[in-house]
């Protein structure tokens, strides 16, 4: 009779922690012969209802982007209405924006073709106007957002996409105040440490469960200055450097801050003792499958901050091919566009990491044999060409032009990658021009690239530097 009982409440358990999982942490799978994967983010949407067309352009131009693009996930980075009277005085949520927001995702699923099950919208801080508590009265986002919808109810959340040879890890955190204040006194981000710790838990989920490559991204609402530390003086910075994050991707600042809100984070071991140990980096992170640079153990991720869609129109695609990932941020403010160029590899040297390097100098780096760019385009595409300058002279000069061949989405052509490798990363530019069949032409800003590691310089105008570079 024990036994029984005790295989019942076993079984029990098992099945209540099961449903917690699957919620939680869900796993997609991903078909990707070429081993590479894609995603689309959008953020600060602000829906109003004293701006109707915040909502209907995000139907008719997202919609039809989305079906193009055929992306593995979406992600919303907060602010998903405005939660403003028109004279901006007042400060509070209103139904009728949340009613819209549903609405307009319904549409833009079912326009769009996709899964609503790879969608991720995040709350921001307009999304917590006087929200007395989670899960109230006043709490539209748990009702209305596609997260409340399918009980993605933690304030850490964790998606994986898998193909073959990789595991994708994209973890969504929470960290708008838990009583929700009036603007301006909730512009910062309260991460806590209960939140650090699920944080930290979802991050670590595949570091010693899989014998597959790794990739680990992390996204939220609030870029790292803006973010507090915790009551034991913990924070975000901490977790993302200990657990080898890729990529932070980010909102909240909007395109009027600028339009270059990236910065590299990186700690050196052996010379940063203050970096808050929280786990011990298992087989499978991306981390030690690099060579250490003259013994050096480095860390380091990507903040990435993207424009808004309220003004801007602004929307970024992501690849991760092979394990490097690379990104274009465009606006659609002029309608859905009818072809968009991702170059995946080579890597745009402004947005390197330090451990390219190591991976250059053990002759690790995967397949670095063919120059690789995503196509996207609603219109038959006639043909793909790579064109590749030398800026050493002071003005560019052509050394490569190649057409490029077809596989699904990606054009890929041979290349002399050796060739390349020179100590100034900003000394050869690429450029990926796509021509479709009624001879209308598309073709990538030019590109500073680098094959070993070295990273060209990102500059800051002065406001950029006070908000992406203060705490």
């Amino acid at each position: 009779m024990n036994i029984i009982i005790l295989s019942i409440l076993l079984l029990l358990c098992h099945n209540c922690s099961g449903s917690s999982n699957t919620k939680n942490r869900e796993i997609i799978q991903v078909k990707s012969e070429n081993d590479v994967v894609w995603i689309v983010q959008l953020s600060d949407l602000h829906f109003s209802v004293h701006h109707p067309e915040r909502a209907l352009d995000f139907q008719k131009f997202v919609s039809s982007t989305l079906s193009m693009i055929n992306p593995s996930l979406v992600l919303i980075t907060g602010d998903l209405t405005d939660g403003k009277s028109k004279d901006h005085l007042v400060m509070k949520q209103n139904e009728e924006e949340w009613v819209e927001y549903q609405k307009t995702m319904e549409n833009v699923i079912q326009m769009s073709g996709l899964d609503r099950s790879i969608f991720y919208d995040l709350r921001g801080n307009h999304d917590n106007f006087g929200v007395p508590t989670v899960g109230g009265t006043f709490d539209f986002f748990s009702n209305y957002s596609i997260t409340g919808q399918l009980g993605r109810s933690q304030s850490v959340n964790s998606v994986t996409l898998q193909t073959s040879s990789r595991n994708l890890l994209f973890v969504s955190l929470d960290s708008t105040m838990s009583t929700g204040l009036r603007g301006p006194t909730n512009l910062f981000g309260h991460p806590t440490d209960q939140l650090l710790t699920e944080l930290n838990s979802h991050l670590s989920q595949w570091d010693s469960t899989s014998s597959k490559l790794l990739t680990k991204i992390a996204f939220g609402h609030f870029p790292l200055s803006f973010s507090t530390p915790t009551t034991s003086k913990k924070n975000l910075k901490q977790i993302f450097l200990n657990q080898s994050i890729t990529a932070y991707l980010c909102g909240h600042l909007h395109s009027k801050f600028g339009k270059n809100l990236k910065r590299h984070h990186e700690v050196d071991y052996e010379t940063d003792g203050n970096l808050i140990q929280l786990n011990v980096h298992q087989k499978g992170s991306s981390s030690n499958k690099n060579c250490q640079n003259g013994g050096k153990k480095v860390d380091e991720f990507w903040e990435l901050e993207m424009g808004d869609w309220r003004k801007s129109r602004a929307i970024r695609i992501m690849a991760i091919d092979k394990g490097r990932v690379s990104f274009i941020d465009t606006d659609l403010k002029t309608g859905s566009k009818e072809i968009l160029i991702l170059p995946t590899y080579p890597l745009d040297s402004r947005y390197m990491s330090t451990n390219m390097l190591n991976k250059y100098k053990c002759q690790s780096m995967e397949d670095t044999s063919h120059i690789r760019a995503l196509v996207f385009s609603s219109v038959i595409i006639a043909s793909v060409k790579v064109r590749i300058y030398d800026s050493s002279h002071g003005e560019l000069y052509m050394v490569l032009e190649a057409l490029m061949s077809k596989n699904d989405n990606l054009y890929t052509v041979p290349w002399n990658s050796e060739a390349f490798v020179d100590p100034s990363p900003s000394r050869y530019w690429l450029e990926i021009e796509a021509i479709d069949i009624n001879d209308e032409i598309v073709s990538t800003e030019l590109m500073p690239f680098s094959l070993n590691g070295l990273r060209a310089d990102l500059s800051w105008t002065w406001i950029e530097l006070f908000v992406m570079g203060c705490q």
